[in-house]
Protein backbone atom coordinates (compact mmCIF):
# COMPACT_ATOMS: atom_id res chain seq x y z
CA UNK A 1 0.00 0.00 0.00
CA UNK A 2 1.54 3.47 -0.95
CA UNK A 3 1.50 6.05 2.03
CA UNK A 4 2.54 9.82 1.85
CA UNK A 5 6.13 8.85 2.20
CA UNK A 6 5.96 6.98 -1.14
CA UNK A 7 5.08 9.94 -2.44
CA UNK A 8 7.38 12.36 -0.98
CA UNK A 9 10.14 9.59 -1.77
CA UNK A 10 9.25 9.70 -5.40
CA UNK A 11 9.49 13.56 -5.44
CA UNK A 12 13.06 13.65 -3.80
CA UNK A 13 14.55 10.85 -6.28
CA UNK A 14 13.02 12.76 -9.07
CA UNK A 15 14.69 16.15 -7.90
CA UNK A 16 17.64 13.98 -7.30
CA UNK A 17 17.58 14.28 -3.43
CA UNK A 18 19.39 11.43 -1.46
CA UNK A 19 18.75 12.76 2.00
CA UNK A 20 17.00 15.92 4.12
CA UNK A 21 16.56 17.26 7.31
CA UNK A 22 14.19 17.65 9.26
CA UNK A 23 12.22 18.24 12.83
CA UNK A 24 9.37 16.03 11.98
CA UNK A 25 9.36 12.56 13.54
CA UNK A 26 9.57 10.55 10.29
CA UNK A 27 9.07 10.37 6.39
CA UNK A 28 5.22 10.22 6.50
CA UNK A 29 4.94 13.19 8.75
CA UNK A 30 7.36 15.39 6.83
CA UNK A 31 5.25 14.35 3.65
CA UNK A 32 1.47 15.37 5.21
CA UNK A 33 3.75 18.85 6.42
CA UNK A 34 4.43 19.08 2.54
CA UNK A 35 1.66 18.53 1.06
CA UNK A 36 -0.14 20.80 3.21
CA UNK A 37 2.31 23.81 3.09
CA UNK A 38 3.35 23.97 6.58
CA UNK A 39 7.07 23.38 5.57
CA UNK A 40 8.98 24.33 2.23
CA UNK A 41 12.68 23.15 1.05
CA UNK A 42 15.52 25.14 1.63
CA UNK A 43 19.28 24.14 0.43
CA UNK A 44 22.43 25.00 1.84
CA UNK A 45 24.73 22.14 4.03
CA UNK A 46 23.19 20.81 7.08
CA UNK A 47 24.10 17.75 9.40
CA UNK A 48 22.56 15.29 11.33
CA UNK A 49 21.98 12.17 12.32
CA UNK A 50 20.39 9.16 10.52
CA UNK A 51 16.63 9.02 11.77
CA UNK A 52 14.72 6.89 9.42
CA UNK A 53 16.28 5.26 5.84
CA UNK A 54 13.48 4.36 3.52
CA UNK A 55 13.63 3.55 -0.38
CA UNK A 56 17.30 5.13 -0.45
CA UNK A 57 16.50 8.54 1.06
CA UNK A 58 17.60 9.04 4.44
CA UNK A 59 15.79 11.47 7.45
CA UNK A 60 18.29 13.63 9.29
CA UNK A 61 17.78 14.78 12.89
CA UNK A 62 19.28 16.55 15.92
CA UNK A 63 23.01 16.33 16.31
CA UNK A 64 25.13 14.06 13.73
CA UNK A 65 28.02 13.70 11.25
CA UNK A 66 25.90 12.69 8.07
CA UNK A 67 25.62 15.72 5.55
CA UNK A 68 22.45 16.94 3.24
CA UNK A 69 21.99 19.58 1.37
CA UNK A 70 18.26 20.09 1.78
CA UNK A 71 16.10 21.26 4.97
CA UNK A 72 12.49 21.17 5.46
CA UNK A 73 11.58 23.99 6.83
CA UNK A 74 8.58 26.83 8.13
CA UNK A 75 10.34 29.64 6.38
CA UNK A 76 11.75 27.14 2.88
CA UNK A 77 10.62 27.20 -0.29
CA UNK A 78 6.72 25.21 -0.88
CA UNK A 79 6.50 22.49 -3.07
CA UNK A 80 3.90 20.80 -5.08
CA UNK A 81 3.25 16.97 -3.79
CA UNK A 82 0.17 15.29 -4.73
CA UNK A 83 -1.04 12.91 -2.24
CA UNK A 84 -3.51 10.12 -3.88
CA UNK A 85 -4.80 7.98 -0.56
CA UNK A 86 -8.37 8.28 -0.07
CA UNK A 87 -8.66 4.83 1.27
CA UNK A 88 -8.54 3.19 3.43
CA UNK A 89 -11.19 5.27 6.18
CA UNK A 90 -10.91 5.28 9.92
CA UNK A 91 -14.03 6.33 11.21
CA UNK A 92 -14.39 7.65 15.13
CA UNK A 93 -18.04 7.69 15.89
CA UNK A 94 -18.90 9.97 18.80
CA UNK A 95 -22.68 9.11 19.13
CA UNK A 96 -22.01 8.11 22.48
CA UNK A 97 -20.49 11.24 23.68
CA UNK A 98 -23.18 12.34 26.29
CA UNK A 99 -22.76 9.11 27.99
CA UNK A 100 -19.63 10.08 29.28
CA UNK A 101 -18.59 11.32 32.42
CA UNK A 102 -16.47 15.04 31.71
CA UNK A 103 -13.38 12.93 32.73
CA UNK A 104 -14.25 10.77 29.93
CA UNK A 105 -14.82 13.21 27.48
CA UNK A 106 -11.44 14.58 28.19
CA UNK A 107 -9.73 11.39 28.03
CA UNK A 108 -11.55 10.74 24.87
CA UNK A 109 -10.37 13.92 23.31
CA UNK A 110 -6.65 13.03 24.02
CA UNK A 111 -7.54 10.10 22.42
CA UNK A 112 -8.48 11.80 19.46
CA UNK A 113 -5.53 13.92 19.03
CA UNK A 114 -2.96 10.72 19.77
CA UNK A 115 -5.04 8.78 16.62
CA UNK A 116 -4.76 11.85 14.65
CA UNK A 117 -1.02 12.14 15.71
CA UNK A 118 -0.83 8.43 14.54
CA UNK A 119 -2.50 8.80 11.82
CA UNK A 120 0.00 11.45 10.54
CA UNK A 121 2.94 9.04 11.38
CA UNK A 122 1.77 6.31 9.08
CA UNK A 123 -1.01 7.40 7.02
CA UNK A 124 -2.92 10.67 6.93
CA UNK A 125 -5.88 13.07 7.77
CA UNK A 126 -7.75 12.11 4.36
CA UNK A 127 -7.80 8.51 6.03
CA UNK A 128 -9.59 9.64 8.84
CA UNK A 129 -13.38 10.69 9.74
CA UNK A 130 -14.86 11.94 12.54
CA UNK A 131 -18.46 10.66 12.87
CA UNK A 132 -21.40 11.92 15.09
CA UNK A 133 -19.63 15.00 16.43
CA UNK A 134 -20.57 17.37 19.03
CA UNK A 135 -19.63 21.04 19.11
CA UNK A 136 -16.49 20.10 21.31
CA UNK A 137 -14.91 17.61 19.51
CA UNK A 138 -15.79 19.24 15.65
CA UNK A 139 -13.45 22.60 17.17
CA UNK A 140 -10.85 20.13 19.06
CA UNK A 141 -10.30 18.74 16.07
CA UNK A 142 -9.77 21.86 13.79
CA UNK A 143 -7.76 23.06 16.37
CA UNK A 144 -5.64 20.74 15.73
CA UNK A 145 -5.44 21.45 11.65
CA UNK A 146 -6.71 18.48 11.20
CA UNK A 147 -8.05 18.21 7.33
CA UNK A 148 -9.93 14.99 7.48
CA UNK A 149 -13.83 15.07 6.99
CA UNK A 150 -15.90 15.69 10.13
CA UNK A 151 -19.30 14.46 10.00
CA UNK A 152 -22.02 16.03 12.74
CA UNK A 153 -24.07 12.53 11.76
CA UNK A 154 -23.35 8.89 11.39
CA UNK A 155 -21.41 7.80 8.51
CA UNK A 156 -23.40 6.60 5.90
CA UNK A 157 -20.62 4.71 3.26
CA UNK A 158 -19.83 1.09 3.13
CA UNK A 159 -18.42 0.32 6.24
CA UNK A 160 -17.54 -2.83 9.17
CA UNK A 161 -18.07 -2.08 12.87
CA UNK A 162 -15.54 -3.33 14.95
CA UNK A 163 -17.24 -4.34 17.76
CA UNK A 164 -15.26 -6.65 20.57
CA UNK A 165 -18.69 -8.70 21.30
CA UNK A 166 -18.98 -9.70 17.62
CA UNK A 167 -18.30 -13.77 17.40
CA UNK A 168 -15.89 -13.11 13.78
CA UNK A 169 -12.62 -11.80 14.38
CA UNK A 170 -10.92 -9.60 12.09
CA UNK A 171 -8.01 -11.64 10.23
CA UNK A 172 -6.38 -8.37 8.26
CA UNK A 173 -7.25 -4.34 7.72
CA UNK A 174 -7.95 -4.11 3.96
CA UNK A 175 -6.85 -1.20 2.12
CA UNK A 176 -10.17 -0.27 0.04
CA UNK A 177 -12.44 -0.82 3.22
CA UNK A 178 -13.46 1.94 5.91
CA UNK A 179 -13.64 0.26 9.37
CA UNK A 180 -15.69 2.12 12.50
CA UNK A 181 -14.35 2.53 16.03
CA UNK A 182 -17.00 3.50 18.86
CA UNK A 183 -16.60 6.50 20.11
CA UNK A 184 -16.45 4.96 24.00
CA UNK A 185 -13.80 5.38 26.79
CA UNK A 186 -13.65 2.24 29.42
CA UNK A 187 -14.55 -1.40 29.48
CA UNK A 188 -18.21 -1.12 31.06
CA UNK A 189 -19.53 1.27 28.43
CA UNK A 190 -17.41 -0.43 25.63
CA UNK A 191 -20.27 -3.23 25.44
CA UNK A 192 -22.27 -0.32 24.18
CA UNK A 193 -20.91 0.11 20.73
CA UNK A 194 -24.15 -1.36 18.90
CA UNK A 195 -25.97 1.87 20.53
CA UNK A 196 -23.98 3.59 18.04
CA UNK A 197 -27.12 2.89 15.68
CA UNK A 198 -24.91 0.96 12.07
CA UNK A 199 -26.52 -1.94 10.18
CA UNK A 200 -23.00 -3.12 8.65
CA UNK A 201 -21.43 -6.23 9.21
CA UNK A 202 -19.84 -6.22 12.91
CA UNK A 203 -16.23 -7.70 13.88
CA UNK A 204 -14.09 -8.17 16.93
CA UNK A 205 -10.44 -7.33 17.04
CA UNK A 206 -8.99 -10.43 19.46
CA UNK A 207 -5.42 -10.89 20.05
CA UNK A 208 -5.22 -14.44 21.21
CA UNK A 209 -9.01 -15.29 20.53
CA UNK A 210 -10.42 -13.18 23.05
CA UNK A 211 -11.22 -9.00 22.72
CA UNK A 212 -9.85 -8.89 26.26
CA UNK A 213 -6.51 -8.84 25.45
CA UNK A 214 -6.91 -5.65 23.22
CA UNK A 215 -6.82 -2.47 24.52
CA UNK A 216 -9.56 -0.38 24.37
CA UNK A 217 -8.32 2.84 23.70
CA UNK A 218 -9.16 4.80 20.78
CA UNK A 219 -5.81 5.68 19.81
CA UNK A 220 -4.50 2.23 20.35
CA UNK A 221 -6.93 0.84 18.14
CA UNK A 222 -5.97 3.35 14.99
CA UNK A 223 -2.52 2.77 15.18
CA UNK A 224 -3.33 -1.49 15.60
CA UNK A 225 -5.11 -0.60 12.02
CA UNK A 226 -2.15 1.61 10.73
CA UNK A 227 0.49 -0.99 11.28
CA UNK A 228 -1.38 -3.74 10.42
CA UNK A 229 -2.30 -1.91 6.75
CA UNK A 230 1.49 -1.00 6.51
CA UNK A 231 2.88 -4.33 6.73
CA UNK A 232 2.44 -5.80 10.18
CA UNK A 233 1.15 -8.93 11.18
CA UNK A 234 -2.31 -8.11 13.07
CA UNK A 235 -1.01 -9.73 16.28
CA UNK A 236 2.31 -7.56 15.91
CA UNK A 237 0.16 -4.39 15.62
CA UNK A 238 -1.75 -4.99 18.39
CA UNK A 239 1.26 -5.64 20.42
CA UNK A 240 3.20 -2.88 19.08
CA UNK A 241 0.45 -0.46 19.67
CA UNK A 242 0.12 -0.69 23.17
CA UNK A 243 4.12 -0.48 23.67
Amino acid sequence: MKTPRDFLVDYLKNQEIQSIRSSERNLNRLAVALNRGWLGLSKGDYKGSISESYRGIDLLKGPGGETTHTIAKKQGEPIDLPIELEMPKIIIDYGLWSYHSEFEKFSLLKQTVLSLETIRCMLWDRNLIIASSPPEVSEFVASKKFFGTVLKNKYEGTAVLLDPSAEDAIKKFEPDCAYIIGGIVDKSNRMRTRELGYSVPRVSLKLKNKSSNVSDRINHIVEAICRNLTGETLSDSIRQSRS
